[in-house]
């Protein structure tokens, strides 16, 4: 079974091209679901260990809104993006006014806000990797959850855990009236799609 370690360096610079393209397509449809400009840097890509994300997070004690995405169709996987407390709470203020909230315990409107928020920024990674590989993937209606960064991080990391040493790490910040936020996206996909992804792009593993 192939896995991220395999890769070599010109592999893990197509993944890491496929961040820079889905970055850019999310930041228009984001920007305009907000009504407010901002900027976001360029991502940092990590092919990690398993072992090692919650390291790589430092932030496993703290609350996070995770946004988990099932890939279906050519290729089978799973994308979790995760918001801090703090980034989640602007991107609803922004929308829906400011007021008083807790992201632990979100109402119906701000939950479906959320979902089309990981539509734009999952969807975004998913029609980039659709088109650059000629593969048809379809995705599920996104699964929010509002936890702990470790609670919400081990349901699908046991998954990858039982298949995968390695998953890919998608380090955004965004940047809004001079303040920075952190969104962060796992790209998993089945271990098993890797070799058919890296033979579409014509490069042997």
């Amino acid at each position: 079974m192939k896995s991220y370690a395999d890769m070599d360096e010109t592999s893990a610079d197509i993944l890491k091209e496929l961040g820079n393209i889905g970055t850019g397509n999310a930041v228009t449809s984001l920007s305009q679901m907000m009504g407010t400009p901002f900027d976001i840097s360029s991502p940092s890509l990590h092919l990690a260990q398993v072992q090692e994300i919650y390291t790589l997070l430092e932030q496993s004690q703290e609350v996070e809104a995770g946004i988990l995405v099932e890939m279906k169709g050519e290729i089978t996987g799973q994308f979790l993006f995760l918001l801090n407390e703090s980034f989640t709470n602007i991107i609803l203020d922004e929308i829906l006014g400011g007021g008083e909230r807790n992201i632990l315990e979100l109402d119906d409107l701000e939950r479906s806000l959320l979902s089309e928020l990981g539509n734009i920024m999952c969807g975004s990674y998913i029609r980039a990797l659709s088109a650059l590989m000629d593969m048809e993937i379809d995705v599920s209606v996104p699964d929010i959850c509002v936890d702990m960064g470790g609670a919400i991080l081990s349901a699908p990391l046991s998954r990858v855990m039982s298949k995968s040493a390695e998953i890919l790490l998608i380090e955004n910040q965004f940047h809004i009236d001079h303040r920075s936020y952190s969104g962060r996206i796992l790209f998993f996909p089945d271990p098993e799609c890797l070799e058919p992804i890296l033979e579409k792009l014509g490069i042997e593993m």
